[in-house]
């Protein structure tokens, strides 16, 4: 049975969602953010909760490349780099399916994260491949994956608001 989680818990689910999905994608309205939103397992968000994530969030409208208006994080916002800001911080989600796990930083993270888990040399850890902002874990045993989302949420001194599994489509 899963234990079902509090107003609070599903608000920062809904943040870290809504954020990731800002930094890796261009929405030019709400609607279609709220869209993803629901295909990523929030099929009853509305609108105003859409808009009250974005004002949170401290979004704003920027011009792209090709001159179209899209929803940003406005810089101010943003964590800034730095030396005294545990790296545990830069985690924005902690996600797995059945086969890998995810870690989703803020931007220019990814390679920071992904290093402190080979230096970690977890036992459970088939490979690490880190980017700018994303880390994929490869399990060396993939029914062992729940837990090794579990070492690397503890890792990282993280609550479990912050990670989740995720459905495999």
């Amino acid at each position: 049975m899963k234990t079902p989680i509090t107003s609070s818990e599903k608000e920062m689910q809904q943040l870290a969602l809504c954020q990731r999905l800002i930094i890796n994608h261009s929405y030019g309205c709400q609607d279609a953010l709220r869209r993803d939103m629901q295909r990523h397992g929030f099929q009853a968000i509305s609108q105003s909760t859409i808009s009250r994530l974005l004002r949170i969030l401290g979004v704003i409208k920027i011009r792209n490349a090709r001159g179209e208006k899209i929803y940003s994080l406005s810089p101010q916002e943003q964590p800034e780099p730095s030396a005294g800001r545990a790296i545990g911080e830069m985690v924005i989600s902690v996600e797995h399916n059945a086969e890998f796990v995810i870690l989703h930083t803020v931007a220019g993270y990814g390679r920071a994260v992904g290093k402190i888990l080979d230096y970690r040399a977890l036992p459970d850890v088939l490979g690490v491949v880190a980017g700018s902002s994303v880390v994929w874990v490869a399990p060396r045993d993939v029914t062992k994956t729940p837990h090794l989302h579990h070492k690397i949420v503890q890792t990282f001194g993280l609550t479990a608001v912050l990670s989740q599994p995720v459905a495999v489509r």
